[in-house]
């Protein structure tokens, strides 16, 4: 399970929203003033992230909870939408690279389009498909809640 704290900023019925800060790991580098990355990484990335979930628990906006979310959905979901389209790519190119020519098609320009058109689509496909399957893989969960009296709140699963 994937862990991070956040403060409520929004409660409406049952959903809460949270915003946690995003952490990256130009924060803990030593060469962080002389990395042209890190300068980058500062200037253009967001310092927060909101999030609406169901809350097991009655929140008011300020409270912290702490959040998590299964790794193995995760890991999942980042090998079906990083990995298959980069091996659709690669069978393409070498399919189109190999089958386009006897078609007449003798430019370079057919295959990478051909493979790029195949591999955009891979992930449209994937995409959509990730969207329809059970979302409570993905879904974030609250492990814990301190209400703003300091009481400490667990869901019992």
């Amino acid at each position: 399970m994937i862990k991070e704290t956040a403060t409520v900023v929004a409660v409406d019925g049952d959903f809460i929203t949270v915003e946690a800060a995003i952490k990256t790991t130009c924060s803990s580098c030593q060469a962080q003033s002389d990395c042209g990355s890190g300068v980058i990484s500062r200037a253009l990335s967001p310092r927060t992230q909101q999030l609406s979930l169901r809350s097991p628990v009655p929140c008011k906006v300020g409270d912290t909870v702490r959040i998590g979310v299964p790794e193995a959905g995760v890991v999942a979901a980042s090998l079906w939408l990083y990995v298959v389209p980069l091996i659709v790519l690669v069978i393409s190119a070498i399919g189109a690279g190999q089958g386009l020519p006897r078609l007449g098609l003798h430019s370079e320009l057919w295959a990478l389009a051909t493979s790029l058109l195949l591999t955009f689509g891979s992930f449209i496909l994937i995409s959509g498909h990730l969207k329809k399957i059970d979302q409570t893989r993905f879904q974030p969960v609250i492990l814990s809640a301190t209400v703003s009296t300091s009481e400490i709140y667990t869901p019992q699963k």
